[in-house]
């Protein structure tokens, strides 16, 4: 009978050991163990292509025992003394096995995505990406090519802080981050030149929503646009058979707007609600004269 009790008492320990140690990964402890893969896609703007020059991408890792499990240990890193060392209190900096390569973000819209590569991080928590772009930064605009000229504070380094929500996990232990390069917000032109600042957003699948729809008819070139009323502006270009989707939303309530080439009219839908690890569907959307 003592022995029952106790193997009974033993089971119930690792059982609670069990559900303590997974509430633990779910909650950031162990975020960022196994193999980290990051995605790159697209929130465009109103051009024919965007030429970005990637030479090279890495991720800065925390391996301090002290805050490595810490959320916010990294929010005051700041991104400009970066580029000095390769490793200070917050992290050190890990390459990725990302090939060099002029990508035309344009071509990752309405849900397309490429990966740009894969760390395997024994231990810690990734607080970063950081991409480091080339000089052969281009966008096309009616057919025409103009230079990207980078406004950048940190130069040609672009960085993306990472939270908790920010990380995909599977039950293998590995990892999957997205960033949104939002060219609508990364480009300005002034006198004829096209100017750089880049707009980087991560996010993951799992805690972030989605919007998708269709918009016809094709002849009238629309263009959609997504606003919460709180700051955020999204921008989707529907493919070839109307459709659309804009990725990374955060849980809450947007407008979305719709606006095709005259004589059609401009369709406003409001109080649509996202929800993370959702997909809301507007179904087709046709747009009247």
């Amino acid at each position: 009978m003592k022995t029952n009790k106790l193997f009974l008492g033993l089971a119930s320990l690792v059982l609670a050991l069990a559900v303590f140690l997974t509430a633990c990964t779910k909650n950031g402890v162990n975020a960022s163990s196994g193999n980290l893969s990051v995605y790159l896609t697209d929130g465009p703007g109103e051009y024919d292509s965007v030429f970005i020059d990637i030479t090279k991408v890495e991720v800065k890792v925390d391996n301090d025992s002290l805050h490595k499990h810490r959320d916010d240990h990294g929010k005051d890193d700041d991104d400009r003394d970066d580029h000095v060392r390769r490793k200070d209190s917050y992290g050190e900096w890990v390459d990725i096995s990302f090939t060099p390569a002029i990508i035309d973000i344009l071509s990752l819209r309405n849900g397309v995505e490429t990966k740009l590569g894969d760390a395997n991080i024994a231990a810690g928590t990734v607080r970063k990406i950081r991409i480091t772009l080339g000089s052969r930064n281009r966008v096309v605009k009616d057919s025409v090519s103009y230079p990207l000229e980078l406004r950048n504070e940190t130069n040609n380094l672009l960085y993306v802080k990472l939270y908790d929500k920010h990380r995909q996990r599977r039950a293998d232990s590995s990892t999957k981050v997205w960033v949104d390069f939002d060219i609508a917000n990364s480009i300005s032109e002034k006198d004829g030149r096209f100017f750089l600042r880049p707009v980087l957003r991560p996010f993951c699948n799992d805690n972030f929503g989605e919007v998708e729809g269709k918009v016809l008819p094709l002849e009238a070139k629309a263009v959609v646009r997504i606003t919460n009323g709180a700051g955020f502006n999204g921008v989707a270009l529907p493919d070839r058979k109307g459709e659309f989707k804009l990725r990374g939303l955060e849980t809450g309530t947007y407008t979305v707007t719709v606006e095709g080439i005259a004589p059609y009219l401009k369709e406003t839908i409001s109080n649509v609600s996202v929800t993370k690890g959702k997909e809301t569907e507007l179904g087709t959307i046709t747009l009247k004269k």
